[in-house]
């Protein structure tokens, strides 16, 4: 059972919503305006928010930026329910921090859904970092080119994807294309907090409680850090932001997967400064190779250790392409890993938001992105698992013979 707060001005939306909501064996309440809804949040703490928009004294909008400012109730979900179905009205919703958005009228057995699947993500959220655990900094694992269509982005939220689930830790998955980014898109989930929201904040002000409120929980027990949302939000976060932000998160997660932008920018190397492993997708084509070639020569001039680097070769067509012993052999670098090609998947994945290694686990591309990113972590992770095995350890584990000394069987 939750505790669901009904913020809406039509008496006839709140008793449907109170039927629906109360015979699944929740307990609602509920509040006539904004500025009602606000305070109710506050006192009583509710798992779940159901915001109309036009409402009296203050808006559905304005009611939700203040929720998402309390940080007693900064994580607790938000759906807004209105009757202005329109592109704009959806944006200015996920815009004030909503989670999730439906129109008026609705079916009951679509808000339910709803309802359900935000309680589950909340669940999986962070219930607050604490000031730092006495352990060594999360393992900082970087996927980096310098050139577009790689798979940088596709492989970061695999590989998160797989990391959470494998070792039944959460982990987090940071956006730092601060442009465009993609990762919140890739796992479908909304947008409503990003890298632009926390830098409203002075980077010394700064705390284990308000990163965490930026947070978004995603059902594979990963949490993403989105990217911003609008292109000009991006000239907001600054490096020291970036490494404020860092010294939080890595004192708080064993494992954090970074997308990054395809360039040198001060932000991109204060997360590649941290990074523990490098990953380096790339096209078995002269443009690409080249663009790994000069990345590996900035790489050098920053003296990151070259067991650090790994190069994998992502097959993007099906056939030709430049045989992998002649790009070892231009690179002076052994390929560490070289993806398989399956274009349908891939596109059927990034249309689903959903990650090869979370649907498509069996699959010859969703095995090699599974094996891979145990391969990459058994040594730091391996005893932070618990006594009970997840699927994707068991699976991992079966094929490759060599499970942690750590894990039960």
């Amino acid at each position: 059972m939750a505790r669901i707060l009904v913020v809406d001005d039509t008496p006839i939306s709140v008793q449907l919503m109170n039927l629906t909501l109360t015979k699944q064996g929740h307990e609602v309440r509920s509040a006539d305006n904004g500025a009602q809804g606000v305070a109710a949040a506050k006192e009583w703490r509710p798992d779940l928010v159901i915001m109309d928009v036009m409402m009296p004294e203050m808006d559905g909008y304005e009611a939700t930026r203040r929720i998402r400012a309390n940080t007693p109730t900064a994580l607790t979900p938000i759906i807004v329910v209105t009757a202005q179905d329109t592109l704009e009205e959806k944006m200015a919703a996920f815009e004030a921090g909503a989670d999730d958005y439906m129109s008026k009228p609705f079916e009951p057995v679509e808000l339910i859904a709803r309802v359900e699947v935000h309680l589950k993500r909340a669940q999986l959220a962070p219930s607050g970092l604490g000031p730092g655990r006495p352990k060594a900094a999360g393992f900082v694992l970087a996927c980096f080119s310098l050139r577009g269509g790689s798979g940088v982005s596709t492989l970061a939220s695999s590989l998160a994807v797989s990391l959470a689930q494998t070792w039944s830790q959460p982990t987090l998955l940071l956006d730092m294309v601060l442009v465009g980014g993609h990762a919140a898109l890739l796992l479908n989930v909304p947008a409503s907090r990003s890298w632009a929201d926390m830098a409203g904040s002075p980077p010394e002000e700064f705390d284990a409680a308000y990163v965490n409120q930026h947070l978004i929980a995603h059902q594979s027990g990963v949490r993403v850090l989105p990217s911003p949302v609008h292109v000009r939000e991006a000239e907001l976060v600054n490096p020291e932001h970036v490494k404020a932000a860092l010294d939080i998160l890595q004192a708080n997660y064993d494992l954090l997967v970074a997308d990054l932008p395809h360039d040198f920018r001060d932000t991109t190397l204060a997360v590649l400064d941290r990074s523990a492993v490098i990953l380096m997708p790339f096209s078995p084509e002269l443009a690409s190779i080249r663009s790994v070639a000069a990345a590996l020569e900035v790489f050098q001039a920053l003296e990151y250790a070259p067991e650090q680097i790994r190069l994998i070769l992502n097959w993007t067509f099906p056939k030709s392409g430049l045989p992998p012993p002649e790009i070892e052999k231009a690179l002076k670098k052994k390929i560490d890993l070289t993806l398989s090609y399956d274009r349908d998947l891939l596109i059927r994945s990034i249309n689903k938001g959903e990650p090869v290694t979370l649907g498509e686990v069996t699959s010859p591309l969703g095995v090699q992105l599974e094996d891979y990113a145990y391969a990459l972590t058994r040594e730091v992770a391996g005893g932070l698992a618990s006594d009970t095995p997840s699927d994707a350890w068991r699976r991992v584990t079966q094929r490759s013979g060599k499970p942690s000394p750590s894990k039960k069987s």
